[in-house]
């Protein structure tokens, strides 16, 4: 198994300042973290803010500042040696195929080849027109956009028809340091999301409100693998831990222990746990970071 940090808001901790997330990420790294990951949005229409408050309780207030993902990972690459560093989740059809393949490329080179993405189709229609793309068919374009980068990661020339784009005959160096960059895919658990996820990703985020389809749905995402010839046993499954309450309204850090030790007799392989969900504060982040990585002894 895994364990990983999600340092989105973790810069709220050091009244705004995104250098004590790099710090943060360095301990992290010393400490034996297996995976950093922090979160994607372009933008934020108010009304599709608030109709996501309204209707799925998200918990980030309008005018939270979400640095770019690929920026903060890169960063964070200079400031560790071994921990992987992953995005939960980028919304990758907000990007051209060419760019995300670069992006993700240079930053496996930049750290070594630690790069560990989660991509997603994304939600909110007014980001995707606000950046000239369209909303329609975007979870066939994510497949058709991983694919395209398994082909500019290979050895050049590279070519791939896509949905609105095609290249033959391209060089796109660097390439990647991993022989194959793991993608992992925030999706809902269908058969045919799991069918793309098997063609060309190698495992599955689960959103929190999919969690009790949780046993079921890996059964389903390991066939799809056999099905496609893979090795079911390399489909990585990513939990996001919860925030549980004790009695006194605190964070029951062994309550939430508990529930990903559930979660990983039910076939999750990756726990992540972000501080500012279970309101760690910046005088606990040493607790926590020990908390962390005994969730793998335990």
């Amino acid at each position: 198994m895994r364990v990983g940090v999600d340092v989105f808001g973790v810069e709220d901790l050091f009244d705004g300042d995104f250098r004590g997330v790099l710090e943060f990420a360095a301990d992290a790294d010393r400490r034996g973290v297996d995976l950093i990951t922090t979160s994607d949005h372009l933008g934020f229409s108010r009304q599709a803010h608030a109709d996501r408050v309204r209707d799925h309780g998200f918990p980030f207030p309008l005018e939270r500042p979400w640095p770019e993902p690929m920026c903060m990972l890169s960063a964070m690459a200079a400031m560790t040696s071994r921990v992987g560093l992953g995005v939960y989740v980028l919304i990758a059809p907000l990007r051209p195929a060419l760019l995300l393949a670069k992006q993700i490329a240079t930053l496996d080179v930049l750290s070594g080849g630690r790069a560990h993405i989660g991509v997603g189709a994304g939600w909110q229609e007014a980001e995707f027109a606000a950046a000239g793309v369209p909303f329609e068919r975007r979870f066939g374009r994510l497949e058709d956009q991983v694919a395209a980068c398994r082909q500019l990661w290979g050895p050049p020339p590279a070519a791939h028809s896509g949905a609105g784009f095609e290249f033959t005959d391209l060089y796109s160096l660097p390439r990647p340091v991993q022989s194959r960059v793991p993608v992992i895919f925030g999706m809902a658990p269908s058969r045919r999301n799991f069918e793309r996820i098997a063609r060309v990703g190698d495992g599955w985020t689960v959103n929190p409100a999919d969690i009790s389809q949780l046993e079921d749905s890996v059964s389903l995402l390991r066939r799809c693998f056999e099905e496609q010839g893979r090795d079911p046993d390399t489909a990585e499954v990513q939990v996001l831990l919860p925030t549980i309450e004790g009695r006194s309204g605190s964070v029951d850090f062994e309550a939430v222990k508990a529930i990903g030790q559930e979660w990983l007799a039910m076939g999750a392989d990756t726990l992540l746990a972000r501080p500012s969900a279970l309101r760690v504060d910046r005088g606990d982040l040493d607790d926590f970071l020990t908390w962390v990585t005994a969730l793998k002894s335990a």
